[in-house]
């Protein structure tokens, strides 16, 4: 018996020794509510031509634009979300492809994730030959958080050590305590509060006295925008209506249903993942589904690296299922005075078998 309890002792104080061991990661963090708004315009041209030959030899490229906001609270919540590519062609218009939806949720229970729902969804792409759109409700399960109260704190964190302000790592419950208080930010009339009560934090858990030039640099990252981290996932299923049908047929009841998921792997990272499909009570026979994964991240040297692969899937009666696919990958430097980026894509438009690849450079310098 005394070997049972003894052993029943060991495995409990291994168990909270690793619980306690765990790191602290940026879902760790909850927010009361959340409000988020996202864009992204990216680009790429490539022109060519030589003497040596007639004609021009290459005149292409794209435009695309991701916009996403997102709002969550106890009570209800709402995702909208916009996809656009165009493709040019000797600086002609191409090829289009627009994806938007959006969606009110309102929670069942006040801080559970069951919901109902309401939303539209659209679409207008290169051989349709008109917009198509529908309204559709259901219901889902899920939420998602603003973390980047968190992700600022490990930025302070990495800051001070940097500085060699510190002498290591803060405490989990000290920088739990520094994103609580930055997710507090609209309570404090100035940033400067703000920064001051994190600073007095930092000290205390960390038993050291900051200089002035640290403190203005901690209210700098307290400052700092553009690098929003949420993280969280919803799955949804409903009815709809065609409002329009994309391919002039009779407008039918749909099926729709998608799953959204947001992790930050750190705090210089964000991962965003949506799927969707939809199609009539015949869905086996009848469907679109969509693919769209988004990955940013800070690399070493502050170059940043924005990734994105889209999938549409597109299956008809009586006809073989049609998949188009595309990546793009940017990366965006600074190199002494200029601003360079390189952009790499892949495509494989759906009547075709091969990839094409497209490689540009591009550089801005402000001389003056």
């Amino acid at each position: 018996m005394r070997k049972k309890v003894a052993l029943a002792g060991l495995m409990a104080a291994v168990l909270g020794g690793l619980t306690w061991a765990s790191p602290l990661a940026l879902c760790d963090y909850k927010a009361p509510t959340t409000s988020l708004v996202s864009l992204t315009l990216s680009g790429s041209y490539r022109y060519f031509d030589t003497p040596a030959t007639p004609g021009v030899e290459a005149s292409s490229g794209r435009l695309g634009l991701t916009f996403s906001s997102l709002g969550d609270s106890p009570e209800t919540g709402y995702a909208l979300n916009l996809l656009g590519d165009l493709g040019l062609n000797a600086f002609a218009l191409s090829t289009v492809a627009i994806q938007g939806s959006g969606f009110y949720r309102l929670y069942l229970k006040e801080g559970e994730n069951l919901f109902g729902f309401g939303g539209v969804e659209g679409g207008l792409a290169t051989g349709q030959p008109q917009l198509g759109l529908r309204a559709s409700a259901g219901v889902g399960f899920g939420r998602f958080q603003d973390v980047t109260p968190l992700a600022k704190a490990f930025r302070i964190q990495a800051l001070l050590i940097e500085r060699k302000a510190i002498p290591q790592s803060l405490p989990d419950d000290t920088l739990m305590a520094v994103a609580k208080e930055i997710g507090r930010r609209a309570e404090y009339p100035e940033v400067k509060d703000l920064a001051a009560a994190v600073v007095k934090l930092v000290e205390t858990g960390a038993k050291v006295k900051l200089d002035p030039r640290t403190v203005l640099a901690v209210e700098d990252a307290i400052l700092a925008a553009g690098k929003d981290r949420y993280c969280g996932w919803a799955a949804q299923i409903g009815l709809g209506y065609e409002i329009l049908d994309p391919y002039l047929a009779a407008q039918d009841l749909v099926v729709s249903g998608s799953v959204d998921v947001a992790w930050p792997p750190e705090m210089n990272s964000q991962l965003l993942l949506r799927v969707s499909f939809s199609g009539p009570l015949d869905i086996v026979n009848d469907h679109t589904a969509t693919a769209n994964l988004s990955y940013e991240t800070v690399l070493p040297g502050g170059i940043l690296f924005l990734g994105q692969a889209v999938a549409d899937w597109v299956k008809r009666p009586g006809q073989e299922g049609r998949l188009s696919m595309s990546t793009t990958m940017q990366f965006s430097f600074t190199l002494g005075m200029a601003n360079v980026g390189v952009s790499l894509s892949l495509a494989k438009p759906a009547d075709q078998v091969d990839w094409s690849l497209d490689v540009s450079v591009s550089f801005l310098m402000k001389v003056l």
